[in-house]
């Protein structure tokens, strides 16, 4: 009987000794602690996708130039980027020092010492850069500047820092847009360049002071390129229909070269060109949309308006 007895009181102990590991194994702060000692954390992409993450990564490679500016802004300088860079006067020289990467060589990416890298959607080496490290791949089309400039902060830990900027930026537009009261209010403004694939007008978030006129001045498109436009990036126009697709101001994005077209007729017709309400901007100075450039867009823009 005394064996009995105590065997069971034996048996109690171990498992009460087992619930009482259990329930701290399963205890929120376990749990807790568990995280926050992770080398990683879980990031949310444009596309929905959940993927793990450095929690603080140092040493990024950025593919493409657009979100190169933000993450200088907020002190973490990439130590690789793509080497459309050095076409860009204000990326290249707040880069300075960092790896420049050919847009199809892996290889040399692969040999940068790096925790993370962030990309396009639409790269088609995804799969050979997700064996070298973590990716992150941004969506142009279902991310504006306002938002990549919060993600990128999220992705290196300065959200304080992106939405300080954010809210600094909309104040200086707010004032811009007080100064320039008749000139920018309810005018037609469109973005035009020379390209390899025709005469193009953009869409309203694709740099070239698109978001400065648009989203902070106010400006509007011409009806028919608002129409084609609405979800793409561009369109391309002939110049026999200029006329349909511009309104009372145009931006004239050039790499530093006067464009043919504006040598003609079609060009000269032009209500925007007859009243001098051309705002010339050079890429090689300045093009995408994120903090550094559209500052310097900026600049340009509202000293010629």
């Amino acid at each position: 009987m005394k064996r009995l007895i105590t065997f069971c009181l034996c048996l109690l102990l171990f498992l009460a000794a087992c619930n009482s590991i259990d329930t701290k194994e399963k205890s929120p702060e376990a749990e807790t602690k568990s995280d926050s000692s992770s080398k990683t954390k879980v990031f949310k992409q444009d596309d929905g996708e959940k993927i793990n993450i450095p929690k603080n990564p140092k040493r990024i490679v950025v593919l493409h130039p657009t979100y190169i500016g933000a993450l200088v802004e907020f002190g973490h300088k990439p130590v690789g980027v793509i080497d459309f860079v050095k076409q860009n006067q204000t990326l290249a020289e707040a880069t300075k020092g960092a790896k420049m990467l050919g847009q199809n060589n892996v290889e040399d990416v692969a040999k940068t010492k790096l925790d993370l890298i962030i990309t396009t959607k639409e790269d088609k080496n995804i799969n050979k850069l997700k064996k070298i490290a973590p990716t992150v791949q941004m969506d142009a089309m279902k991310s504006d500047y306002k938002s990549a400039t919060k993600e990128l902060g999220e992705i290196v830990n300065e959200q304080d820092k992106a939405k300080k900027w954010i809210k600094e930026w909309e104040n200086k537009l707010e004032e811009d847009k007080k100064t320039l009261g008749y000139k920018v209010d309810e005018k037609t403004i469109t973005v035009l360049q020379s390209t390899p694939k025709g005469l193009t007008a953009f869409g309203k978030n694709y740099g070239r002071g698109t978001e400065i006129v648009y989203g902070g001045y106010g400006m509007t498109q011409p009806k028919k390129l608002e129409k084609e436009t609405k979800n793409a990036y561009m369109t391309t126009l002939s110049e026999e229909v200029l006329s349909d697709y511009t309104g009372d101001y145009i931006i004239l994005a050039t790499m530093g070269e006067t464009p043919q077209f504006t040598q003609t007729t079609n060009w000269k017709n032009l209500d925007a060109v007859k009243n001098n309400h051309v705002i010339k901007l050079d890429l090689q100075q300045t093009q995408y949309n994120d903090p550094i450039s559209l500052e310097k867009q900026r600049e340009v823009i509202l000293k010629q308006l």
